[in-house]
């Protein structure tokens, strides 16, 4: 398991108790790369949703992407054509969506 690296990172806030965050080219380098927040950096104490899509380097070794959270831990899934884990991260990136409050 990687850790995600992040080129540029965008915060956005809504009225209540809701906040988004962006991140934005994704750096991913294996086929299960995690991404941790933490309240004193993001101001968030819990995620709502996540919601990630490839940016670049999309192949057949790197075809579809899923996001899920435990905590304030994203993990990214990168998969292959034929539906196993993706073995090629040469130039591969993700944007990745958090909603939490």
């Amino acid at each position: 398991m990687g850790t995600l690296t992040n080129d540029s990172t965008k915060a956005t806030e809504f009225a209540g108790e809701y906040k988004m965050w962006s991140f934005n080219n994704l750096a991913v380098g294996t086929a299960s790369d995690t991404l941790t927040l933490t309240f004193a950096a993001n101001c968030i104490a819990e995620i709502q949703n996540t919601i990630v899509s490839i940016s670049a380097g999309q192949d057949e070794a790197f075809t579809y992407v899923a996001s899920d959270s435990s905590g304030l831990i994203v993990t990214v899934t990168s998969v292959e054509q034929d539906g196993t884990a993706a073995t090629d991260f040469t130039g591969t990136k993700v944007n990745l969506l958090i909603i939490g409050k």
